[in-house]
Formats: structure tokens, sequence, C-alpha cells
């Protein structure tokens, strides 16, 4: 065993220093599926694991023209969504700044980070990330705009109805030592055009910010998994693309095949467009994935379910 130890010290030393035939092959990627390779197949050197729940949820913005579905009658339920399922991370769409003060007023165990997708401040719909304080250290994190402008707040492309915006956080998991990324967005609903050239734009961005490191994105697509921007988001002959978290458990998944419900409920089959995605995950294992149902008498919590994934993340530490 002693002998284990010091192969894995000095492979990862090696790795880390990237010299020999392999300088300037060893991008981050490649470096975590070696180290992966080495705990996997040695005899007792697994990695302990610790789980990571992680949601996302369109929680409809707040239209008072909603009647008995505008927010005042679902924030408790909303409130009570991640009181009851305690998501370590949750990606939201549509929260106007409203609605994420009352959540922070009731969730005091969540820091919360983005910008209105209309002036990249307060006003418009935000696609916010909420992570547990106490769990996760802030690194980096910024937003971008789905447009030609990617940088221009409030810009708008590709004949979208709506101005549409990318929230991602780099984020040092305290309990198993990890670092990673997580992007969340919402797509536009009106034109083809802009999804497909916003999961380009996407897919772009992942790439340049995060350097190889293991990325976690949440989102609402407007898309089901057969509509081209989601295949150009997961098409695996494409480098770096996106593995979605419900497929993962293929043989496990007893749960509705959709995630729009509408308001009042009237789901589709099959219309699935809410998503939990990974990439360079080798030490990321999906436990479960659920699409959560709870409602009170027939009223949900918004017009989309929310959609939740734990992982077995492996602990560096």
């Amino acid at each position: 065993m002693i002998g284990d130890l010091k192969l894995i010290l000095l492979a990862m030393e090696y790795l880390n220093r990237g010299t020999g035939i392999f300088s300037g092959m060893l991008t981050m990627p490649v470096k975590t599926y070696l180290l992966f390779a080495f705990f996997s197949f040695i005899p007792g050197l697994a990695l302990a694991q610790v789980p990571m729940k992680v949601m996302t949820f369109n929680i409809r913005y707040n239209n008072p023209s909603d009647s008995i579905y505008n927010w005042d009658h679902r924030k408790d339920m909303v409130i009570g969504i991640f009181q009851k399922y305690s998501p370590d991370i949750a990606g939201l769409q549509e929260a106007l700044y409203s609605q994420l003060s009352d959540l922070e007023d009731s969730l005091k165990a969540y820091t919360w980070f983005g910008a209105g997708r209309d002036d990249g401040q307060k006003a418009g719909e935000f696609a916010a990330i909420l992570y547990k304080t106490a769990r996760f250290m802030k690194i980096d994190g910024a937003w971008f705009w789905l447009s030609k402008t990617p940088d221009l707040p409030g810009s708008r492309s590709w004949h979208a109805a709506c101005t549409r915006i990318v929230t991602w956080l780099m984020l040092r998991d305290r309990q198993s030592g990890q670092l990673f990324f997580i992007f969340n967005t919402h797509f536009d609903h009106a034109s083809e055009e802009a999804r497909i050239e916003s999961a380009k734009l996407l897919r772009k961005k992942i790439d340049e910010i995060t350097s190889g490191r293991t990325v976690i994105v949440c989102g609402d697509l407007n898309s089901t998994s057969s509509d081209q921007a989601y295949i150009l988001l997961t098409e695996k002959s494409s480098p770096g693309f996106l593995i979605n978290t419900r497929v993962s458990l293929p043989d496990t998944i007893k749960e509705p095949n959709y995630s729009f419900v509408g308001f009042p409920f009237h789901p589709e089959e099959g219309n699935l467009i809410d998503f939990i995605f990974t990439r360079n995950a080798a030490l990321w294992k999906v436990g479960t994935y659920h699409i959560i149902t709870d409602n009170r008498g027939g009223l949900y919590p918004s017009d989309h379910l929310p959609v939740m994934t734990e992982f077995m993340v492996g602990k560096l530490k």
C-alpha cells in the first residue's frame, strides 16, 4: 500500500510539472482522467466521495396577469422546494430582482450571483446561480449575453424575441476540494436561429473560460433532445461535448419525460426542455436524477418542474 501511495504522489507531481515526452500535451482534462485511472485501478485507493445536489429551476417571472398563478401565490412553494430538497447549487431562470430578494430573505443558507439581462444590473430577468455559502468558495464569476456582442449589456441577435444571458461561476467545494465551473442560461423561446447560435456561443465561451476544468451547465434551453440546439451541445463527435445527466441513468428513471407544464398544468409528453449537463467530470458520478413534481392540490410552484441531479464527487482532500 505504501508503494502504491508513493506511485500516486510521484504521478501527480509529474503530471503537474508536465515534463518529459508529454510536455504540452497534459491539458487539465487529460490530467484529470489519468489521475482518475490511477485511483480507479489500484486496489484500495478508490477516492472517497461526497454528495452534491445540483438543481435547475425556471421559477417563472413575477407576472401579475398570471392571476392565481402569480408569484404571491407560488413563492412559498418555491421556497419549500429548496427547504425540502436542499440543493447545494441551483441555476434559476426568469427570476426578477424582487423574486431573488424574496428567496434571499427566506433561504439564509444561500448566496446568489447574477445580473439582470436588460442592463447587466437589476433590470429584467436573471439567470441567477444560488449556492450554499458555507460549502462553496467563490473564486471567479461573470455573465455574458447570447448575442453577436456578448459583452454588451442588453444585446440581442439572431431574431431573438428576448434578451438572453448566461451566468457563470468558478467555485471551490470545501467538502471535496474540487474546483469547478457552473454555467446557467435560458435560450430564446421564439427563434430557432437564436437557440442554435446560442448553443454555439455557449460552447465557445466554455472553452475560453474554463481551461478544460470540470463544468456543470444548467438551463432552460427551450429545446428538446431532438432539436438542433441540444444536438450541437451534446454531439459526441465534437470535442468538448456536454453530457446530459439524465442519460447517465437510463435504466433507473421512471419519472416524467417533460419539464414544461404550463399554467394551468397541461404537460405534453416529451416536452423536456430543462437540463443539467456535465463536461470533463471524470471524478463526478451521477448518483440520482429527479424531476420534482411537488404541488398543492394541482397548483405547481412554476410552469416548469425543477430538475435535480445528485452527484457523488471524488474527494481530493
